[in-house]
């Protein structure tokens, strides 16, 4: 699954929430949002290598100026601390698989 599949199926579901009026609507929700959590991270785990290259590679550049090494230096803790945190924040309310855990 690539980054625009999960995009628009990400926005499809967003539009379907108004319609949503019971509690299998929601559970199909979620059961989808469960399916597409792990591709997600997969996609911005690699996303984020590229973003950092690109980051790397402009601050090596001639001309670039303290202001421009100070935002890209700015932009680098930001792209780091946005993935760190969604991270942190999808173990915690993803804890290991239980059927994971009961095979061990």
């Amino acid at each position: 699954m690539n980054v625009t599949i999960v995009v628009t199926l990400l926005q499809t579901i967003l539009s379907l929430i108004p319609q949503i009026t019971d509690s299998k609507g929601v559970n199909q929700v979620v059961t989808t949002l469960l399916q597409i959590v792990p591709y997600a991270v997969k996609e911005a785990q690699q996303l984020l290598p590229m973003i950092q290259n690109i980051i790397a590679a402009l601050s090596a550049k001639d001309g670039v100026t303290a202001d421009h090494l100070a935002a890209l230096k700015a932009l680098d803790a930001q792209v780091d601390a946005a993935f760190e945190a969604a991270v942190a924040a999808y173990l915690a309310n993803h804890p290991a698989n239980p059927r994971t855990a009961a095979a061990s």
